[in-house]
C-alpha cells in the first residue's frame, strides 16, 4: 500500500496522534479513550473510537494485533512524519496546483508569523541552500 492519498479527519488524527504518542507501546481501545477524554473537552465512547482504530488501520496508519482478552492492541504503521508529509503534499496538489513554494509564500505573507518565526524560516532556508549546494 503507497502512503499516497492518505488524508485524515481532525479526529482520526487526534487519535493517531495518541498512537504516535504512545510508541513503541500498543494500545487498546480503552487505553486510548481514556488518553482522549482526559485531554479532551468533548468525551468519546468506547464504540466511537472502536470504529475510528478501524477506520485508521484501513486507512494503513495502525496496525492491530490481538491482546489481553478480547482487547485488540493498536500500533503505528506509519509515523507522524509520514502522515503529515502526505497530507501537505495533497494540500499543495488542490490548493496550489502542485507548487509548494506557493503554499510557502501564503504562510510567510501570513500575519500569524512573527519576527522570530520569520527569521528561523530564513536560517532554514539559507541552510537548505548551502545543502543543495554541496550536494551539486
Amino acid at each position: 500500500m503507497t502512503n499516497r492519498n492518505i488524508l485524515l479527519t481532525k479526529l482520526e488524527l487526534s487519535l493517531a496522534q495518541i498512537v504516535w504518542g504512545s510508541h513503541p507501546e500498543a494500545l487498546t481501545v480503552r487505553e486510548i479513550v481514556e488518553r482522549f477524554n482526559r485531554d479532551s473537552k468533548k468525551e468519546l465512547a468506547y464504540n466511537t473510537v472502536q470504529t475510528m482504530m478501524t477506520i485508521l488501520k484501513d486507512k494503513g496508519v495502525v496496525t492491530v494485533k490481538p491482546g489481553p482478552g478480547r482487547a485488540h492492541l493498536y500500533q503505528a504503521r506509519l509515523s507522524q512524519s509520514q502522515v503529515s508529509n502526505n497530507m501537505v503534499t495533497d494540500l499543495v496538489d488542490r490548493l496550489f496546483e502542485g507548487r509548494p513554494q506557493a503554499l510557502l509564500m501564503q504562510l510567510m505573507e501570513s500575519e500569524s508569523l512573527g519576527k522570530d518565526e520569520l527569521h528561523d524560516l530564513r536560517q532554514w532556508i539559507d541552510q537548505r541552500l548551502q545543502d543543495r549546494a554541496e550536494e551539486e
